[in-house]
């Protein structure tokens, strides 16, 4: 066998070689990465789901109910970054008066301690991916005020939330 033969049998074996080692990594690598990803993406709409609640109850605090909220005041004033607002869309389902006053009666009987005691304006606060969201139009993420729980997209395998309890009247 000649030199030049020997030669391009190395160069073979390196490239066959390296090409078997980019494809091993390629498998180990690509789905840890869309694991960071999309958890990265759950930790982004989670932290704006939290800040809302924090507007929404300060907002409470403040005026003693939730009338005249306007949430898209609410995600301009949380400074919230662009890509998170440009990516979801937010709602909130409001409780009714008499189910909220029911609620803050029935846990303020329970009080044996002095604590305080929370009960949340709202049954969810909502987040809907838009068009161009990454993580895929129609993604939902919300947040549980009664189970005080999140579900959806990076949480669980809940598509939707439960509607019936939300609008038990529609």
């Amino acid at each position: 066998m000649s030199e030049a033969s020997n030669q391009k049998s190395r160069i073979k074996y390196y490239i066959v070689a390296a090409l078997v080692i980019i494809i091993v990594a390629a498998i180990l690598i690509v789905p840890r990465f869309r694991r960071y990803q999309q958890n990265r993406r759950a930790e982004a709409i989670r932290t704006a789901i939290e800040a809302l609640q924090r507007n929404v109850d300060d907002y409470w605090k403040k005026h003693g109910s939730i009338g005249g909220y306007d949430i898209d005041l609410a995600l301009v004033e949380l400074g919230l970054p662009s890509r998170t607002t440009n990516n979801w869309s937010f709602a909130i389902a409001w409780k009714p008066t008499e189910i909220y006053t029911t609620e803050m009666v029935d846990k303020l009987k329970d009080v044996s301690e002095n604590r305080t005691v929370h009960v949340a304006p709202y049954q969810i606060i909502m987040a809907v991916a838009n068009a161009d969201n990454p993580v895929g139009e129609g993604r939902k993420t919300w947040f549980d005020g009664d189970s005080n729980s999140y579900h959806g997209f990076g949480y669980d395998e809940r598509i939707e939330p439960n509607w019936a309890t939300i609008f038990p009247k529609p």
